[in-house]
């Protein structure tokens, strides 16, 4: 969640304009032609969501799926990577909120006194192949950051503290630590390069110079925009070599960098430079996040951040995805910031998905999808929209509706 438009013309070679996927691609995997997606040849817009929990809650998949797709939702990201941090020290850093690295059975790679080991087993990948299958089956499409920015499940800290990294970005550059993720992203990648399932590998949820300066190890004063995009660079090209058909990008939240700008969304504050990135041969589309409430903005600063996304998409003749966007419920803004808005979440939410629609954005994804289990409602952390919210009609229903009439 953090963030150039610019008087400066972005001039963009023809070839610049043209996708790394390759021409002879299986049938069912997505592909793009210019700042379009296409799907078996047909253009293929799509309205989806994020439900990162989804490896780690198998037996609730398939019956979340089936309502998502009945919804309209076509496109779901969720989380390639939960690392267990067996050395982890409840005094240092990173913090998991006491659990190591998460509490649920599965997780994907448990480190010990440095040394990395995935888990193969029930509860670790084969868990992710059970979440395929059922995408497979259900006909939605898997958008898979392949590690975290932030301590959630793991992430980038946890390569960084067991490997003897000092500072956050120690995981971009430092070999031994850019190594070690590739082998995970290596073994990952592989596995399910053959599923029509995936849509796109993220090279990370969110990556930035720093995290947030509580749970995270602390940014370096060296890290900059050069110093991730060049990592950028050094992993997609790894990721397309391993599997050169599914579509690769970054997971990023969008910022901008246009020296001088005073609006740290626009100056590279985190280390990003959208133009820049979504220029480099083997990132085949961009992406943006929007919470106006964790970045102290406004409702209307966010939908000018949709159109600046937008012309991004048009000027570098790449697809855009609107990837992560929210706004907080009343009661959820009062607890989180003390705070109130006279402005609804129908309302806000609303105005950013017709700027998106109108704009012709690639597809769009909200944070996140919430669906009535059996057992009752999944994690509600104030972004959430319920199928059954009456919310959902407007803002997942008819949008879903809008975004599929693009096809046409």
């Amino acid at each position: 969640m953090f963030f150039k438009p610019s008087s400066v013309i972005i001039a963009i070679a023809a070839a610049g304009c043209i996708s790394a996927t390759p021409t002879k691609t299986p049938r069912g995997f997505v592909t793009t032609n210019g700042p379009k997606f296409q799907l078996d040849g047909d253009d293929f817009y799509f309205a989806g969501s994020n439900a990162y929990y989804l490896p780690f809650t198998n037996a609730r998949a398939p019956s979340c799926l089936r309502a998502a797709k009945a919804a309209g939702l076509k496109v779901f990201r969720t989380w390639g990577f939960y690392d267990k941090n067996a050395t982890f020290d409840p005094n240092g850093l990173p913090q998991y909120d006491g659990e190591g690295a998460g509490v649920s059975e599965v997780y994907f790679q448990k480190w010990t006194n440095g040394v990395p080991e995935i888990n193969f087993g029930p509860n670790g990948l084969q868990a992710f192949d059970e979440t395929v299958k059922v995408a497979e089956k259900v006909g939605i499409k898997l958008v898979v950051p392949l590690t975290n920015n932030w301590a959630d499940y793991g992430g980038m800290d946890v390569y960084t503290v067991n490997l003897g990294g000092q500072y956050h970005d120690d995981f971009y550059h430092v070999p031994k630590i850019v190594d070690a993720f590739k082998n995970y992203v290596k073994t990952f990648v592989s596995r399910y390069r053959s599923s029509p399932a995936i849509m796109a590998w993220q090279l990370g949820n969110e990556p930035r110079c720093g995290a947030d300066d509580v749970r995270n190890l602390p940014g370096s004063p060296a890290c900059n925009a050069t110093m991730m995009t060049n990592w950028v660079k050094d992993l997609s090209s790894f990721i397309k070599n391993i599997d050169p058909h599914h579509l690769v990008t970054i997971g990023g939240e969008g910022e901008f960098n246009f020296p001088g700008n005073p609006d740290w969304a626009y100056s590279s504050g985190n280390g990003g430079d959208f133009y820049e990135e979504l220029q480099v041969d083997t990132i085949d589309y961009g992406t943006f996040h929007l919470y106006p409430d964790w970045w102290s903005k406004t409702a209307a600063w966010g939908t000018q951040w949709v159109k600046d996304h937008a012309e991004a998409q048009e000027k570098v003749g790449k697809p855009v995805v609107f990837e992560e966007y929210g706004w907080l419920t009343p009661e959820a803004r009062l607890e989180y910031l003390g705070k109130v808005s006279n402005q609804t979440r129908l309302e806000v939410v609303g105005e950013w998905q017709e700027t998106s629609v109108k704009c012709k954005l690639a597809g769009d994804q909200f944070w996140q999808y919430g669906f009535n289990y059996s057992f009752g409602r999944n994690d509600n952390d104030g972004f959430t929209i319920y199928l059954d919210d009456p919310e959902a009609k407007e803002l997942i229903y008819k949008h879903a509706k809008r975004v599929g009439e693009l096809n046409n």
